[in-house]
Parts: structure tokens; C-alpha cells; sequence
């Protein structure tokens, strides 16, 4: 039997190694959108912290400047929350490109393996017939042969 061979084989194993770097790729997106994801939740955390203790101590009766310098921090935390939100809305994006390019490589991956599968059918199907052949002239030249000895049956 002749071994089969894909002509193709190497833009079908380049097809597969973009599949896998794309995984990868996507891979990271998400850890690092939920590194983000986690520091941002850090920073409500924080907040809500900041702001019972606030209530707390104006309840208790701080002076004036300690209340303000609670307040810009605060403000300050407010405002490393709304950065780290377009922080995480910018990586979900990144996660969502990430996942285009996967699907679009295997897909990719999919269309030049079955190209490869169809190629392969049709080479089994070659080899069948060649086979199919080979075996009826072997039955054809046998007969032949018995035939002009007289011991056809």
C-alpha cells in the first residue's frame, strides 16, 4: 500500500500551532481580567470599609480635618475603583478578541482537517480500486492459465 501523504500537512500542523497559541493567548487574557477583576472588588472592599469607619467616627465626634482627610481618601479610593472598572471593561474586551481569534484558528484548523480527511478518503479509495484490480487480474490471469490446462471446473 502507498503511504498517504497530505501535501498540505504543514499549513494543517502551522493551523494547529495558532490554535494553541491563540489558547494560550486567551488563557492569559482571562488571568489577568481576573487579577483585575479581583483588585477592583479589593478596592469596593476598601470602600465600604472607609466609609462605616467614617460613619463610625463622626458618630464618636472627630475634628474637622480628620473628617476631610478621611473624605479625599475616600474620594481617592472612588476614583481607583472607576479606573480599575475601565480597567476591567478594557481586558473583558481584550477576553472577547481573544476568543474571536480562537474560534476564527479553529475553524481554520477544522476547514485544513477536513481537507486532510477528504483527501485521505479519497487515497483509501484509490488504493481499494488499485487492490481490486491487482486482485482481479490475479483471478483473471489464474483462470486463464487453469484454463488452458483443462482444469477449469
Amino acid at each position: 500500500m502507498t503511504r498517504f501523504n497530505f501535501r498540505f500537512q504543514k499549513i494543517l500542523e502551522l493551523k494547529e500551532n495558532e490554535t494553541q497559541l491563540a489558547q494560550v493567548e486567551m488563557a492569559e487574557a482571562l488571568k489577568k481580567e481576573q487579577a483585575v477583576r479581583e483588585q477592583s472588588e479589593a478596592l469596593h472592599s476598601k470602600i465600604t470599609q472607609a466609609e462605616e469607619m467614617k460613619k463610625a467616627k463622626e458618630q464618636k465626634g472627630i475634628p474637622i480635618s480628620e473628617l476631610r482627610m478621611l473624605e479625599e481618601y475616600i474620594h481617592q479610593l472612588y476614583e481607583q475603583s472607576s479606573m480599575a472598572s475601565r480597567e476591567v471593561a478594557a481586558h473583558e474586551r481584550k477576553v472577547s478578541r481573544s476568543q474571536d481569534a480562537l474560534k476564527e484558528k479553529a475553524r481554520e484548523e477544522k476547514t485544513w482537517g477536513n481537507l486532510k480527511e477528504q483527501n485521505y478518503a479519497a487515497h483509501q479509495k484509490e488504493h481499494q480500486a488499485a487492490e481490486q484490480n491487482f486482485f482481479d487480474d490475479l483471478a483473471g490471469s489464474r483462470y486463464y492459465r487453469l484454463g488452458r490446462t483443462g482444469d477449469v471446473q
